[in-house]
């Protein structure tokens, strides 16, 4: 047994190949049995990858050129991951190859998400309902048009000097103020139902927000203030369904909420 693990460490430092006087080359007696051994073994090169995708069908489509057994999808409030070789039963690892498509909220979402529990003036207010204008779908649990809102906002902005605010039995909001053709009562919703993309990685998933609207009349102005209720749950839900829908794209791959 010494004497095989000297052969072998003498080996290290000897010529693999040696010419001889005549010009005969031989190798030497222990080069094969070495080279073929742990010592000269180089590492097998590994695939692993490592992408960022923001369309969804994209992200579909890399994972199905790439998966395997072994794939598996992770999501959270941040992204969808989809790791290609992660640790199995039967073989372990590094689950260091992956695609991963990062959850990029809409701009019309963020200023939403933005302007809900805040004190926003009647000028601010006014301004997030022409704004938001495409995204409003209904007021106090009706559909509406475009015209609704249109003269809801006008009417806001016509008033200068706001006289009372009262609930009437509706649970509407009753404004008494005064515009330039004299003083004026109009009502506004007590409800507003948002409906807008959540994501930009997928446009055409929606996801709909019911919003409470509170007023306040002080020195002759109101401060408004918007509570979505639902608002965690609701994004909860539509990243459910932007994996549910990834999974369904890349059958045989299952999902995992981290």
């Amino acid at each position: 047994m010494l004497d095989t693990v000297l052969d072998k460490f003498i080996g290290f430092f000897q010529k693999p190949n040696h010419v001889l006087e005549n010009g005969i080359e031989i190798q030497h007696k222990d080069y094969n049995k070495v080279s073929k051994g742990k010592y000269f073994e180089l590492p097998i090169e590994r695939n692993v990858l490592n992408q960022s995708i923001v369309n969804k069908y994209d992200f579909i489509d890399f994972i199905n050129e790439y998966k395997n057994k072994a794939t598996k999808i992770f999501y959270s409030e941040e992204s969808i991951k989809a790791i290609f070789n992660y640790p199995t039963v039967e073989t372990a690892d590094h689950s260091d190859s992956w695609v991963k498509m990062g959850l990029e909220k809409t701009r019309d979402f963020t200023e939403f998400e933005n302007c809900l529990e805040m004190d926003l003036s009647q000028k601010q207010f006014i301004r997030t309902l022409k704004r938001l204008e495409p995204c409003i779908v209904g007021f106090d649990n009706k559909q509406v048009d475009d015209m609704d809102i249109i003269e809801v906002a006008e009417n806001l902005q016509a008033t200068k000097n706001i006289q009372s605010v009262q609930r009437n039995a509706s649970q509407a909001f009753m404004i008494d103020g005064e515009v330039k053709a004299g003083n004026s009562s109009y009502k506004v919703p007590r409800y507003i139902h948002f409906k807008m993309p959540v994501y930009k990685n997928d446009l055409k998933l929606e996801a709909q927000f019911d919003v409470e609207l509170f007023l306040n009349a002080d020195e002759g102005k109101f401060t408004a203030n918007l509570v979505c209720y639902k608002l965690e749950q609701t994004i909860e839900e539509t990243i459910r369904e932007l994996t549910k829908q990834v999974c369904e794209g890349c059958d045989g791959v299952e999902s995992f909420m981290v």
